[in-house]
């Protein structure tokens, strides 16, 4: 427990020293390389605090830089550091909308390109989309996302949300299905319990983007999901929430 309190505290600590730092400097030089840099550190500090030795397979096919459109299974607080990291820094994420309204923390993500999502409003959930899709046009970067919308309690894959299918495919850009895999067990919200240990990330063979656009939506869950099923393990994949009202909204 007292490391899990040292991680959480070390967390919130990160965002104000890192995130202060990051949104003064933006707002007189705006350049990805603060951000990046400032992502970067705090992902570190919190894996190192956490205790977390991270494995990573097949960055390799990421070597060339272009952006990507990464989905993956969502087990622990620490997920996205773990991203993070492996990725230098150098990626955005969509997020709820609630994160964008804590002081410091919100203010850098909005300055940055994050995307806030409402939710309970899949109209102003869409319109905030499409200001994402139109930047990215505009200044390409790498996206991730989490489809299950939560973390898995035990770390079996949940329901996937086919909204998240469909900003992928309207991104214009290659997907990298991703699993990662211990990091429940060196963080556990529910026992609020840090315990160190290895965790894996893998990097899934890209899919390029002009098969993205072809495929149905449905074609596109089964392969990513089916991709993650197999390198966790796991052989049962639910099939996705057939509600499309909310498909947006459920997009993270």
């Amino acid at each position: 427990m007292f490391r899990a309190a040292i991680t959480a505290l070390a967390m919130s600590l990160a965002v104000l020293v890192l995130g202060s730092s990051a949104l003064v400097i933006g707002l007189i030089y705006p350049s990805r390389r603060v951000i990046a840099l400032a992502a970067l550190t705090w992902s570190r500090v919190i894996l190192f605090l956490a205790g977390v030795r991270l494995t990573i397979e097949g960055k390799e096919r990421l070597a060339d830089g272009i952006p990507r459109f990464y989905m993956g299974n969502h087990q622990s607080a620490l997920d996205i550091p773990i991203l993070l990291a492996a990725l230098d820094g150098q990626v955005r994420f969509m997020a709820k909308d609630t994160l964008f309204k804590i002081p410091v923390f919100g203010w850098v993500l909005l300055r940055y390109g994050y995307a806030p999502i409402d939710r309970s409003n899949p109209r102003v959930a869409l319109r905030s989309l499409d200001r994402m899709l139109e930047r990215l046009k505009r200044d390409p970067i790498a996206l991730a996302v989490f489809p299950e919308g939560t973390r898995s309690p035990d770390g079996r894959l949940l329901t996937f949300r086919r909204g998240t299918m469909k900003v992928g495919q309207r991104s214009g850009l290659p997907v990298v299905p991703f699993s990662i895999e211990g990091s429940l067990a060196v963080y556990n919200r529910k026992r609020f319990a840090a315990n160190p240990g290895p965790v894996k990330l893998i990097f899934a063979e890209p899919i390029p983007a002009e098969q993205v656009a072809a495929m149905s939506t449905m074609e596109l869950h089964d392969r990513v999901k089916g991709v993650i099923a197999r390198q966790l393990g796991q052989t049962e994949v639910p099939k996705p929430k057939q509600t499309l009202a909310l498909a947006t909204a459920e997009a993270i």
